[in-house]
């Protein structure tokens, strides 16, 4: 018995999604007459796009029809569109390589930047916990969406608990690394040597 299944990439749809969500928050502002930052908008903006992407790289698609366990033999056809590059992503991350631990590693730096640039988090306890719980959150969820058909499993528990360390460290990094870099700035804003525009 064999079944063929399309593996749909997440990112084109949720990015019509973004898009429809920005321009009724632009549209509604005009009637608000709002003074809010362009700056924190724009920022906001390119977090949920990542939020997208991250999830399109740790799933690595939704499938439809749901994928059948019982299938001995399975064809797979994925999705070709111009975001195939999560697909590649996403192959290099469930594997056990030098690239597999960069990948793990890269992808959830932008979240600890996010965290400490647009959430303004500033305690480092804080900022790991909460990375710590969406990686964490991610994992159970596409262990939960693997059990029920709606994405491609394969990746065992060790390599699991593995990627979740390398992810968190990664996150971390990325909080610290802004921390840093604001601390910094902040410094040449006081001495005078730099002047930023709030």
């Amino acid at each position: 018995m064999s079944a063929t299944y399309i593996i749909y990439n997440i990112v084109p749809y949720g990015f019509i999604l973004l898009l429809s969500y920005i321009f009724i928050d632009i549209f509604l502002d005009y009637f608000r007459k709002s003074k809010s930052s362009n700056i924190n908008r724009i920022l906001l903006y390119s977090f949920l796009f990542y939020l997208l992407s991250l999830i399109q790289i740790k799933f690595g698609g939704i499938s439809f029809p749901l994928i059948d366990p019982a299938y001995s033999y399975k064809t797979f056809i994925f999705e070709e569109t111009w975001f195939s590059v999560f697909n590649t992503i996403h192959s290099y991350i469930n594997t056990w390589s030098y690239s597999g631990v960069f990948y793990n590693l890269v992808i959830l730096i932008p979240l600890g930047i996010y965290f400490s640039v647009l959430f303004d988090l500033k305690s480092n306890l804080k900022a790991v916990t909460l990375v710590a719980l969406i990686c964490i959150g991610i994992e159970i969820i596409h262990l939960l969406f693997g059990k029920m058909g709606m994405i491609l499993g394969g990746m065992n528990y060790l390599m699991t608990i593995i990627s979740l360390f390398i992810n968190i460290i990664g996150g971390t990094i990325g909080f610290l690394l802004a921390e840093h870099t604001l601390k910094r700035l902040n410094s040449f804003k006081n001495t005078g040597e730099v002047k930023l525009v709030k």
